[in-house]
C-alpha cells in the first residue's frame, strides 16, 4: 500500500488480505472502488459512475477530518483506487485533477492515467 496523505492510502487485493500489515498501519476503514464502477451494482437505480466516484470523495473528505486511517483499494491498485484517490485528493486540496493526478502517481508509481474516466467527471450532468 502507498500513503497519499496521512488519513488516505492505496492499496490492492493482497494488501486487503495481509492483516498484520494493516494492523500495524492501523487501517480503519478500507474502500473498495470496484464496486464504484461495477455496472451490475447499477439495477434500476442508475447512478452514474462519474455521481458515485464524486460522492465517495465527498464522504472521504468528510471522514477524512475526523483522522482515520483509509484505504482505498482495487485489485491491482493502479487504476481504480487511484483514480478515486485522485478526485478525493482534488477535493480536498483544491488541485484540478491533472494536479491530483500527479501528486498520486508520485506517491503510487504503478497509477496509470485515465483521461477518459477524467473527462467523465468534468462533464455537466
Amino acid at each position: 500500500m502507498d500513503w497519499i496523505d496521512d488519513t488516505v492510502c492505496v492499496g490492492n487485493w493482497i494488501d486487503v488480505w495481509n492483516l498484520d500489515n494493516l494492523k500495524s498501519e492501523k487501517i480503519d476503514l478500507i474502500v473498495d472502488a470496484r464496486v464504484l464502477f461495477d455496472q451490475s451494482l447499477l439495477g434500476t437505480n442508475r447512478v452514474p459512475i462519474a455521481d458515485r466516484v464524486l460522492r465517495a470523495a465527498d464522504l472521504l473528505v468528510a471522514i477524512s477530518e475526523k483522522k482515520p486511517k483509509i484505504m482505498i483499494r482495487c485489485r491491482q491498485g493502479r487504476d481504480r483506487a487511484p483514480f478515486v484517490a485522485m478526485v478525493y485528493v482534488s477535493k480536498k486540496h483544491g488541485m484540478s485533477y491533472r494536479e491530483a493526478y500527479d501528486l498520486v502517481k508520485q506517491k503510487v508509481h504503478r497509477t496509470a492515467y485515465h483521461w477518459d474516466w477524467t473527462k467523465m467527471l468534468e462533464t455537466p450532468r
